[in-house]
């Protein structure tokens, strides 16, 4: 009588086309366990084969993948945009506007960030904050090439605390992009500072 399939290589076959490395990598040890259940009687030799090849192939793309996401996306959305912030109110407008994706000779650019400056300083650190019931992100248009977020942060400066809403792009026409790309400063006392100047309509 033909034994039942081996429970670890329909595990092994899940866990091989899992999206973490840790859990296809996995799928090799299970692979192994299941084999082993085979030369006992039990089916699902060629499964467990299958599965420790495809983790062979996946694990390595997954851990790509994994590192990928976590320096181009994770990071940048945890510490936020104070850093670029920061170098462009020391005098490097242009950088901060590269920075964001538009032409380094934006005008628009030093303007904002002098009347930053003049508000409440430089930018020292930024943190992700949870938005209060009255606290409303702007919209983004509909007409919007890509995929984008408007991301919260409390923000410290030289002369006190903001909160800022900063677009995070993570692609546009010409593919993957990652990157901050338009800032709303909420201040205390006067309307909030935005830029581009038109950040809820242009691309």
């Amino acid at each position: 009588m033909t034994g039942k399939i081996s429970p670890w290589a329909i595990l092994s076959a899940v866990l091989a086309v899992g999206l973490c490395p840790l859990v296809t990598v996995a799928a090799i040890p299970a692979g192994l366990w299941a084999l082993r259940d085979c030369r006992r009687g039990r089916r699902g030799r060629r499964l467990a084969i299958a599965a420790i090849g495809v983790s062979v192939i996946f694990t390595p793309l997954t851990s790509l993948a994994a590192w990928w996401w976590n320096d181009h996306v994770r990071i940048p959305l945890l510490e936020g945009p104070a850093e670029i912030f920061a170098e462009g109110q020391r005098g490097h407008a242009s950088a901060f506007a590269q920075a964001a994706g538009r032409p380094a000779n934006d005008a628009s650019a030093g303007v904002f960030l002098k009347r930053l400056t003049e508000a409440v300083g430089v930018m020292k650190s930024s943190r992700l904050a949870e938005p209060g019931s009255d606290d409303h992100a702007p919209e983004i248009p509909e007409d919007l090439v890509g995929w984008a977020m408007w991301v919260p942060y409390d923000a410290m400066f030289d002369q006190g605390a903001a909160m800022v809403w900063a677009r995070f792009r993570l692609t546009d026409a010409s593919g993957w992009t990652t990157r901050f790309d338009a800032f709303r400063v909420d201040l205390e006392e006067g309307a909030p500072l935005i830029w581009p100047p038109a950040a809820g309509g242009e691309q």
